[in-house]
Formats: structure tokens, sequence, C-alpha cells
């Protein structure tokens, strides 16, 4: 279903996302021609003497929706050429509900379509809803368990919530009781209305895909659910107060986010004397005990224990807020026999240096997404250096990639940098470690801020897989959670999030909490906390304003100790 005058970016983008791969092939385009008549100087007149949307009309001439790239529009001759077309005029009943007529019902059953993905009419009820086998698809940008109604993205900002919401729901009879087919939620952008929406259509595209592959793997669980019982209070385009105090809302935003943009987060590294699977008990209360490392200007983050190693060794990675820039480095000892090395340094920003074992050897993925590649390097045990083992995977910016072997395959699980990405989950697959990896039929497989991004090793509890994972409705690096693994083959991929696991709000570090890692007894995580070190809050600024030349890593509270060698290509 779709407007005569053409299909929005987001509609094509969907659209050619469910037909690329022959998942779905276009049968009818069942078009609407009607347009939305002005309203008359007199209902102006009274909606300016209510104060009613006067303001929301400003702003939306000023600002049209088809100025955002999601809402562009482009022509059906050049979407979805030589389909065969279906004019349709539903008959008004009530205020809001449209009926198809019994002979364009009886038009379009003829063509025995599995579904209909609907982008135009308003509230479509009746016969129409069960002409197609699997019904009729709408999205709903908004968490329908919260906002109904309208302007999509705008509530969200309006309220102050940190998370933006769409889905994918088969229509019903009732109105906002549709049956919840798939949803996925971003950070709200509350810095721009326009950037928000654009945010959750650039996130949401991909639900239909989700739907059709399920549905080729015989999955209907979702589309036989209960219709959505949603009570969530039913929103309409914001009057002028409202309007007064959304302006009000993105002003503040801006401050806030200029001031939280000028401090610097502390991380550090701590070490817990229990297993991962210990954070699965809701009443756990682990004790840490956080590495001595205190240098300023730098902070060590992502650690991850060296197996089979006495006493432990962390591989960790270590960044200068001078350069802007992390290494991987390798922690030993505690207290103040903490010792530093430096081991891995491709000259581009590194972090998360994923270590894992196979065969008897001990490799690590360090994320460098800036060179556009996944790296594996594998430890030299004689010298006690990183050698560059391969290139797994190019021209991908992978962030916190994590590999591990389940049911006879490879698997990488991974984040990415940029928009949507950047809350989604992506896996690729492989029949052995090097190769050759495959990305999987769903990419991204989930896109929710508050459980894709990777977070450390998946860890088994009583034949179970269980997957950290980072929580980052409030901030960047806020929180964990562990989710449960239930399914993870080559055509699907669920999990069910299980706990959520928040920093100590008393602790030394009170502020975050995103890596949780573990081997053996042990489990090693980081936390940070806001600082505004006045010093270092200068130096960066005189350093970019008049570029000067950035100090490289000092240390003063830990030594330093030398490795064999440091080579930016140990493979040479």
């Amino acid at each position: 279903m779709c407007p005569s005058g053409g299909l929005t970016a987001f509609a094509r983008k969907c659209i050619e996302n469910i037909t690329k791969d022959g998942i779905a092939e276009p049968v009818l385009l069942i078009l609407d021609e009607s347009e939305t008549a002005p309203s008359s100087i007199g209902a102006k007149i009274r909606k300016s003497l209510r104060l009613d949307g006067n303001l929301w009309y400003v702003q939306s001439k000023l600002f049209p929706l088809q100025h955002i790239d999601a809402y562009q529009i482009h022509p059906l001759e050049e979407c979805l050429p030589g389909i065969e077309r279906l004019v349709c005029q539903p008959e008004l009943k009530g205020k809001w509900s449209q009926y198809f007529k019994a002979t364009n019902v009886a038009e379009i059953q003829a063509h025995n379509l599995d579904f209909i993905l609907k982008f135009a009419f308003g509230i479509i009820r009746g016969d129409i809803l069960q002409t197609a086998r699997y019904g009729v698809w709408s999205f709903h940008h908004d968490d329908e368990e919260k906002y109904r109604g309208g302007p999509p993205g705008f509530w969200e900002i309006y309220r102050g919530d940190p998370v933006t919401g769409a889905l994918l729901q088969r229509l019903t009879d009732r109105l906002d009781g549709g049956i919840v087919l798939k949803k996925c939620s971003v950070s709200t952008d509350g810095l721009s209305y326009r950037a928000n929406l654009q945010r959750i259509q650039d996130s949401s595209w991909h639900l239909a895909r989700w739907v059709c592959l399920d549905l080729r793997q015989g999955r209907l669980d979702a589309l036989e659910a209960s219709p959505s019982k949603t009570t969530a209070p039913i929103y309409r385009a914001p009057n002028d107060l409202q309007m007064l105090c959304f302006w009000m809302r993105l002003t503040v935003n801006w401050l806030r986010y200029k001031i939280a943009n000028q401090r610097i987060d502390e991380w550090n590294v701590g070490v817990v004397n229990a297993p991962q699977k210990s954070f699965l008990d809701l009443t756990f209360q682990p004790a840490i005990e956080w590495s001595a490392y205190k240098e300023y200007g730098q902070f060590l983050a992502d650690p991850f224990i060296l197996p089979g190693e006495e006493p432990v060794r962390l591989l960790i990675e270590e960044f200068s807020w001078s350069t802007e820039k992390g290494r991987i480095s390798e922690l030993r000892g505690k207290g103040s026999h903490t010792t530093v090395t430096p081991v891995i340094d491709e000259g581009a920003h590194m972090s998360y240096p994923y270590v894992f074992s196979h065969d008897g050897v001990i490799y690590a993925i360090p994320e460098c997404g800036e060179l556009q590649s996944v790296l594996l390097y594998r430890l030299d045990k004689l010298t006690g250096t990183w050698r560059k083992e391969a290139v797994l995977i190019e021209n991908i910016d992978a962030v916190d990639a994590t590999v591990f072997q389940y049911e006879g395959r490879w698997w990488m699980l991974y984040s990415g940098t940029t928009g949507a990405a950047t809350w989604s989950l992506f896996v690729w697959h492989a029949p052995g470690l090097l190769g050759p990896w495959s990305p999987h039929a769903a990419n991204p497989v989930k896109t929710d801020v508050s459980s894709s991004r990777p977070a450390g090793n998946p860890f088994y509890c009583e034949g179970v897989l269980y997957r950290p994972a980072q929580d980052c409705r409030i901030s960047y690096g806020g929180a964990l959670c562990i989710n449960r693994i239930d399914e993870l083959s080559l055509h699907g991929f669920r999990e069910t999030l299980v706990r959520r696991i928040s920093p100590d709000p008393d602790g030394p570090y009170p502020d975050g909490l995103h890596t949780l890692s573990g081997n053996g007894e042990l489990t090693v995580v980081d936390g940070k906390r806001h600082t505004w070190p006045i010093g270092l809050l200068l130096r960066r600024q005189i350093n970019k304003l008049i570029r000067f030349r950035r100090r490289e890593f000092a240390y003063a509270n830990v030594s330093l100790a030398k490795p064999a060698a440091l080579r930016k290509d140990a493979a040479s």
C-alpha cells in the first residue's frame, strides 16, 4: 500500500531489503490517490484562538519532513517498475476508520498475497485486514507501550525519554491493538526532532526482513500471538504551550550535551574472585579489587584474562586523552607492583582486546574500526609478543568483535560505529577460525540500545549459553546486561534478557560498567567515573586550537615494563 506519488526513502529501503535476496516478490501496488484537504480559514482562526497547534504548524513549514533523508520521495516507476497497480478509495466511517470496497477486497484476494505492507491510507478496518494470508503489516515509529498516536519520535524528546522505539505490527480491527511482530529501540537524539526521526527510521527498515525470514523457516508464533493490550496514552500534535516547553527542552539538552562533552570519563579495571556465572544470581554483590593504575590523563578499560597464565595477566585497552587514542597493553600484578606493558599498537585507535584460546594457542582480536578490518593476533609464548596472524574480515567497521565456537561453527558478534549500527548486533559465521566468514542472513540480527553491543566473552551455565552486552540507554557504557542465547543458527538469532547490572553508586566508579569477561573462577570488569581535570581540559582545547604536538603515554604511578618487541606489523 503506497501513495500514488511515490515511496519515501524509508519505504523503498524496506522493500529493497526484502526483495534483494529473493526473500519476497512484489506482486501488487495498492495505490492511495486521496489528498488531505486544506483547513478552512475559519478552522485556522479557531485553532489560533485556542492556541492549538500554531507553533507546530510553523515548525512543520520551516522544517518540513521532506527535507529529512528518510522522507525523500522516489517515483514508483523507479522503485517498483512494471508492478500491477490497483487504485483504491476506501469509504470513511466515523471520524477516522477507512473500509475498502468489496470489489477492491475481491481483486486483492485474487492475487493470493502472503502479506500487505502498508505505507499509505489511514486507520484501515474490515475485510481488507484478512485479504492476505498473513495480514496487513504496518510500522509504528514509537514504543506502543509508552506512546500511541503521534507525531513519531517527538514525545520521547519532550518527556526526556532516553529511548525511542519502533515496531512492525499486524493490524487488527482494534485501534493500537495490532499484533507486534518485531521491535527495535535506539538512543533518543535529544538535540533535534528531525535527527531523532531520521534515527529511528534508519534503525527500523529491517524489521520486515526479520519477519519474512521467520516465515521462510515456518516460524509463525509472532503472527499468531495475542494483539497488544497497551493502555498507553494517545498523543496528538503538540499545542503551543507544549511546543514552547519542547523548545526549552531542546535548549537544556544542548547545554547539557556541551557540558558533558567537556568532561573526562575515567575508566579502570577490576578483578572479581568469582566466575562469570555468579552474575546471573540477582542477589550477587561482587567485591571488586580495582587496579592501582592512576595515571593522569590516561585510563584502562576492556579487560580480558589471558587463559592459563599465572599470576593473572590481563589484556586491556590503555587510552590517552592527550592522543585521544587507545592501544592494547598487558596489565600484571597488584597494588604498587602493577606493571603495564604495551603489546599491540597499529597507529590507530584500538580497544576491546577480545582474548580466547583455541588448540592450545592464545589469540586476541582487538577492536580497530578505524582500519575497517577485523585483525587476529597470536601470542608467541616464547617471546611474549603478539604477532598478527590474519585479517579475518575486511571493509567493515566492526567494534567489540566477539568470536566463539557454537554447535560446530565459528561465530562473530559485533556492533558498528555509525548510525543504527551503533545500537545493533551483527553476526558472521565460518566453518573455521580463519574463515571464510559470511554475514548472517538477518543482519543486523538485533537493534536494541539496551542490550545489543557485546561486552565480554560468552559463557555457559548449566549447558546454556549467555552473552554479556552493554546497556547504553542512559549513556555509552552506562551499565551491563546478560542475555540468554535461545537460538544461534544460519537462519535465526534469538536471545532473552535475564539480568541488568548497574554500577555501584557508592563505589569509586559509579557512572558506568561496560565489560564483563571471565576465565575459570575469575571475572574482570571495568568501571567509569566522570571527572573534570582543569589542566587536562585546557590542554585538550589548546591542542585543538594551535595543534601542539600531543604528548604520548606517560607513567609515574605504575612501572612500564618494556616488551621484547612492540611492532605495528608484528608479522613482518
